[in-house]
C-alpha cells in the first residue's frame, strides 16, 4: 500500500516559492481558491483554465488538486447557481473534493515564471525583464535578441512552434532582432517595448488601438493570441511540480482549453 504524504498545503508552498503571492497585481485573485489545505494529494492536474472539460477529466482521473493559471473565482461571487455554468463547475469541484490552486499574475511576474519560459522557448539570447517589478529579476515580459530575420520569417517560426496563425502588425519584410515577449495580454506594453529598444513585440490579445500605437511607434507586433502565449504554463509547471513532489505524486497536464479554432 502506497503511503500518501503530500498535502495540498505542500503544493501551495512549492508554488509560492516559485511565484510568491505578493507578486500578484492588486486586482488579481491567486492562491488556494477551493479545498482543504490538509487534504492528501496523490494526483495533480496542471492546466491553463478550469473549464467543464477539465473538471470532468479531473473527476475521471481521480485528481485531488488542480493547478491553474487563470482564476476559477475572479470577481466576488454574488450567488452560486448550480443551474448556471460557473455554479455547476464549483459544485462539481466541491462535490468531488477537488482543490484548486491558482498562480496568475504572480507567475507572470516571477523571475522563473511564464515570461522566462517563453523567452527560452523562442530562443531569446540574454533575456532581461521588460517592465521591472519591485524586486530584482521580477516583472512583466522579457526582452532579448535573436539573429536578424524578417518579421514574416519570425511569424512563420512561431506558427510552427505554437501551431496557430499569427496576426502581424508592421512591414513583413522588415528585419527584426531585438524581441520583447509578453505572455497573455500584452498589447498595452507597446510603449515599454519600444522604450526598451525592441524591434518587435510578441504577445496576445492585441487590440485595434494597440496595433495603431505600435505602427505609430514603428514597432512590429506579432499577436499569437492569449492561449498560444500561455499554454507553456501547463508543461513547465508540471515539470516544476514533479521536481518538487517526487515520484509519489502523479502530475498530469492538459492544454485542451483553447476556445478558438482556425
Amino acid at each position: 500500500m502506497i503511503m500518501i504524504n503530500q498535502r495540498v498545503e505542500d503544493f501551495c508552498t512549492y508554488l509560492e516559492e516559485l511565484a510568491p503571492l505578493e507578486l500578484a497585481t492588486e486586482w488579481d485573485n491567486v492562491g488556494l481558491q477551493i479545498g482543504d489545505p490538509e487534504k492528501k494529494v496523490s494526483t495533480v492536474l496542471v492546466t491553463l483554465t478550469v473549464t467543464e472539460a477539465i473538471v470532468q477529466k479531473a473527476i475521471s482521473s481521480k485528481v485531488d488538486l488542480i493547478v491553474a493559471h487563470h482564476p476559477v473565482i475572479f470577481k466576488p461571487l454574488q450567488a452560486i447557481r448550480t443551474d448556471q455554468p460557473q455554479g455547476a463547475l464549483l459544485a462539481a469541484l466541491l462535490r468531488h473534493q477537488i482543490a484548486v490552486y491558482v498562480a496568475h499574475t504572480n507567475l507572470d511576474q516571477a523571475a522563473e515564471g511564464i515570461n522566462t519560459w517563453l523567452a527560452s522557448e523562442i530562443g531569446l539570447a540574454n533575456p532581461r525583464v521588460l517592465v521591472p517589478g519591485l524586486q530584482e529579476g521580477v516583472g512583466l515580459g522579457r526582452i532579448g535578441t535573436v539573429a536578424p530575420l524578417t518579421l514574416a520569417d519570425l511569424a512563420k517560426q512561431l506558427e510552427m512552434l505554437w501551431g496557430c496563425p499569427l496576426r502581424i502588425v508592421g512591414d513583413e519584410l522588415r528585419s527584426v532582432s531585438t524581441i520583447a515577449v509578453v505572455g497573455g495580454s500584452g498589447g498595452d506594453l507597446t510603449w515599454p517595448a519600444k522604450a526598451a529598444g525592441a524591434d518587435c513585440l510578441i504577445t496576445g490579445d492585441v487590440s485595434y488601438h494597440d496595433a495603431l500605437d505600435a505602427l505609430a511607434l514603428d514597432l512590429a507586433v506579432l499577436d499569437a493570441g492569449h492561449f498560444a502565449t500561455e499554454k507553456i504554463v501547463a508543461s513547465e509547471l508540471a515539470k516544476y511540480l514533479r521536481s518538487r513532489a517526487g515520484g509519489d505524486v502523479c502530475i498530469l497536464q492538459d492544454t485542451s482549453t483553447n476556445p478558438f479554432s482556425f
